[in-house]
């Protein structure tokens, strides 16, 4: 069956990349949710995506420009502000089915990232993805790694990536993906999976296709359709994630 990967958890109804949308995610039926990992100024893991937390979290400062203290301080109360990587882990580490993507883009946050998944003991339960360098330096590192090759060219890698990586998947802008390629892959012995994918009939095209997982930012309509619960033909409006304005009208933001 098709693997539900929730995109920064349920950024739909929660903040993306809190603890309210990870629980959200695992609650709507996902298998793996993808979080974005960035280095705090002094050291250490947190969850934001973009280069700055002005999107989100109303900062024009990236993660790198701020310490825990400052970061922790963004939000409002417990549930809708900046985690750590070592509380998700925590929380959804040896007692939770639930298994992690982690995006790095950079080497350091990459090497970090990996120090804490190997001190608790949860390697198994994570797929890393990011950068090229991010990728090499891991692989590196630690032979053992699951690695997922994040891609969006029309061409597919040269065989000197698939060698040197040897990523357990195949992790593809889901426009390019075709037939062709989920039967090469397969041939090759990788998995493969599309990114982002919150279009309902897109998503049954895919699964069509005989996919490994699909990324989204709707995991419960996913997780639902690759368990035969709904079709194609119950569809739904679009709706767009979750931003600092619309999660705290009342709250300024810069």
């Amino acid at each position: 069956m098709t693997m539900a990967i929730a995109d920064r958890g349920d950024p739909i109804q929660f903040r993306e990349n809190t603890l309210s949308a990870i629980r959200a995610a695992a609650t709507s039926g996902a298998d793996m949710v993808r979080v974005d990992l960035r280095l705090s100024s002094d050291g250490y893991v947190v969850l934001l995506h973009d280069d700055t937390a002005r999107r989100v979290w109303g900062r024009p400062e990236g993660a790198a420009g701020l310490s825990l203290a400052e970061i922790a301080a963004l939000g409002c109360g417990d549930e809708q502000r900046v985690p750590t990587l070592v509380e998700v882990l925590a929380e959804f580490g040896s007692r939770h089915a639930l298994q992690f993507m982690l995006e790095v883009n950079s080497t350091d946050t990459a090497m970090a990232a990996d120090d804490l998944v190997l001190e608790l003991g949860l390697d198994q339960k994570v797929v890393y993805t990011g950068s090229m360098a991010a990728m090499h330096a891991l692989r590196s590192r630690r032979p053992d790694a699951d690695l997922a090759l994040t891609w969006d060219h029309p061409d597919t890698p040269d065989s000197e990536v698939w060698q040197t990586l040897r990523p357990c998947l195949f992790n593809v802008h889901h426009p390019l993906i075709t037939r062709e390629m989920v039967a090469e892959a397969h041939v090759h012995g990788y998995q493969i999976s599309a990114w982002t994918v919150n279009d309902f009939t897109e998503m049954a095209r895919l699964l069509g296709m005989g996919l490994d997982a699909v990324v989204t930012e709707h995991p419960a309509e996913l997780a639902a359709l690759a368990r035969g619960q709904r079709s194609p033909e119950t569809g739904r409006e679009e709706q767009p994630s979750v931003t600092a304005a619309e999660a705290h009208p009342g709250r300024h933001t810069v």
